[in-house]
């Protein structure tokens, strides 16, 4: 027992040395392997921000019309643009016989 102390103390600066070069490459290697918390922490508010926006993208999109509720509109419009037609013609008709009623109040007068 006496001869391995003699000989930790003879050698302790080389044993010392290679215990430490061991660790600090150990750690190194293990550094460089893991993540660190901080950048965990960084990929996490990342991640957090991202969710937002999609879940913010995915109310946009449920609110947006589907293409069955455009070609609705599509034929409500065509509708009421033949509606449209058919009330100016209406329209002509009434102002050319309110024209000719005026016409012919005045050639009374």
């Amino acid at each position: 027992m006496s001869e391995i102390l003699e000989f930790l103390r003879a050698n302790f600066v080389i044993i010392s040395t290679v215990i430490g070069l061991v660790g600090g490459a150990f750690w190194l290697k293990m550094d460089s392997k893991y993540a660190k918390k901080s950048d965990v922490r960084e990929l996490s508010e990342a991640v957090e921000h991202y969710d937002r926006r999609l879940n913010q993208l995915e109310t946009k999109v449920d609110n947006l019309p589907t293409a069955q509720d455009v070609a609705k509109l599509e034929i409500l419009m065509t509708e009421i643009k033949g509606e449209t037609k058919s009330t100016n013609t209406q329209m002509k008709a009434i102002s050319h016989q309110v024209g000719l009623l005026l016409e012919a109040k005045v050639l009374k007068e």
